[in-house]
């Protein structure tokens, strides 16, 4: 009796860490949903939203098929390939990305092609999470009207797994570096990112196209509410860039599918910032 008394009392003190061990995680984003477009609109003083980036993903069953990404400047459509289940190329016309896997799933190098001639080359690294802590993009060709011969993104990430500070570092072709600092904040909610598959892929391909500033937002873990910008000299910040606040609006079920963005730009010439005002939505498609 007394040993069946005691299997019962451990039994007892062993199912609320089991249930707690079950219980699913805080906001989630229901994980059949997969998102299949992003934009973000510049809001004019007339209410006038005017397009400055959209992009949109199709798939088959859950695997990514195609990323298109549109904007004043460009627009191109990638067609995503596999081998083995894997992402190897995405094609765009003439314009091919080609992904490199060391001994991990992730990918660690990819090239950007344009008639068979290399573009750029980028170098990946990750943490054990698997989330993207660096990316480097050496430019063979340099774009119209550009003079950085090397963009390196460094991401920081906090102990929740959110990307807290992202660093920005770029050569000029005359040696000169400038470098910048971005600091997130968050809310408790999931990012419209935080069930892509292919993040590597989408980054490099965001970088391909001149508009993409900050590609640490795609490996969000939590919604933005928040980011300041700043330049930083010799190693420390100097002037801010850019203050901004996000308004999220989200659905039942926890996915974001719209936010205001309220900019304040600075310039060391203009003694009062700028205010830019942007709306971003989001869409999905659920099983």
């Amino acid at each position: 009796m007394k040993t069946k008394i005691l299997l019962i009392r451990l039994l007892i003190a062993f199912l609320p860490v089991a249930l707690l061990g079950c219980q699913p995680e805080e906001n989630p984003v229901i994980s059949t949903c997969l998102l299949t477009s992003a934009t973000d609109q510049l809001v004019e003083s007339s209410g006038k939203l005017t397009d400055e980036l959209n992009r949109f993903f199709t798939y088959t069953g859950s695997k990514l098929t195609s990323i298109t990404e549109k904007s004043t400047q460009s627009d191109a459509v990638y067609v995503v390939e596999y081998t083995n289940d894997r992402v190897v190329r995405a094609t765009n016309g003439q314009r091919v990305i080609t992904l490199g896997y060391g001994s991990g799933t992730k990918p660690t190098s990819s090239t950007l092609s344009l008639n068979g001639t290399v573009q750029s080359t980028f170098s990946m690294e990750y943490n054990e999470s698997g989330r993207m802590t660096k990316i480097v993009e050496d430019r063979r060709v340099l774009p119209n009207n550009s003079l950085t011969t090397q963009r390196a993104y460094t991401f920081v990430y906090d102990n929740t797994g959110n990307l807290s500070l992202e660093r920005a570092r770029f050569t000029l072709n005359d040696g000169s570096v400038v470098e910048q600092e971005t600091e997130y904040q968050f809310d408790t909610k999931p990012s419209a990112y935080k069930r892509f598959l292919e993040l590597p892929l989408l980054t490099v391909v965001a970088l391909s196209q001149p508009i993409e500033t900050r590609p640490g937002r795609l490996w969000h873990a939590n919604n933005c509410t928040a980011l300041q910008s700043y330049n930083i000299n010799n190693g420390s910040r100097s002037n801010i860039r850019e203050s901004s606040t996000f308004t999220p609006v989200y659905d039942a079920e926890n996915k974001v599918v719209s936010q205001d963005q309220n900019a304040r730009l600075f310039q060391a010439s203009v003694p009062n910032p700028v205010t830019k005002n942007n709306k971003q939505t989001f869409s999905y498609v659920c099983e």
